[in-house]
């Protein structure tokens, strides 16, 4: 290439004005930033939920939640109780049904009775033995049933303990249906009983007599 083509192109540049274009587009941007900023941040405040700075009503609203929930418990607890003593009822009345059941299906001697296994507790501290138990018809009808009816404990040998020990000597029985009975016996040292008897005299409707015996071993077992 000759000399003659070759040419110098000069370019002025002005760094001034770059560095004031430079500085303006970083202002731009910043300030767009912020605005960003801040439009997000006004939206989110207008969602958000104001901080409770009322420490005493703070403490009041739970002291009213933990109220709540003790009377919630106390009723829980008390329905359980409910609910419990129902069941413990209808247990009761299913027992009933099937005594009734007993005393209305039998078809004995008009003058038939007896007595169900009696419920015995024993206080090994006073030496005490108290029994509850029910004596009941074994017929059907309306008839009425007098007596008496003698508790007595009995040894290996056949002796019976003396009346003086027993609070309830003899019951007098009167009933149409059924009749519960229950004393306590005195048990003295070196007595050693096996068994409980219950003799019945009866009086109405006819004179007859019953005796039943229950093994004290198998009671004082269960009762201890």
């Amino acid at each position: 290439m000759s000399q003659a083509e070759i040419k110098t192109v000069v370019k002025r540049i002005n760094v001034v004005r770059q560095r004031q274009l430079r500085m303006a587009s970083l202002a731009i941007a910043l300030l767009a930033v912020g605005a960003i900023y801040f439009l997000g941040y006004q939206n989110g405040f207008d969602d958000r939920v104001p901080l409770v700075l009322d420490e005493a009503g703070l403490k009041a609203r739970i002291s009213k939640l933990e109220t709540r929930l003790s009377v919630e418990s106390e009723t829980l607890n008390r329905l359980r109780e409910e609910l419990a003593s129902k069941e413990s009822r209808v247990g009761e009345l299913e027992r009933e049904l099937v005594f009734y059941r007993d005393i209305m299906s039998s078809s004995e001697d008009v003058s038939s009775v007896k007595v169900r296994e009696p419920d015995i507790s024993w206080r090994p501290e006073s030496r005490e033995l108290e029994y509850r138990a029910v004596v009941q018809r074994l017929a059907p009808g309306t008839q009425s049933y007098m007596g008496e009816l003698k508790v007595e404990l009995i040894d290996a040998e056949g002796r019976a303990l003396g009346a003086v020990y027993s609070s309830t000597p003899e019951h007098k029985i009167a009933f149409k249906y059924f009749q519960r009975i229950s004393g306590i016996i005195a048990v003295p040292e070196g007595f050693e009983a096996t068994e409980l008897r219950f003799a019945i005299k009866l009086s109405k409707p006819r004179k007859r007599s019953y005796e039943q015996r229950f093994s004290w071993r198998e009671v004082y077992a269960d009762g201890a």
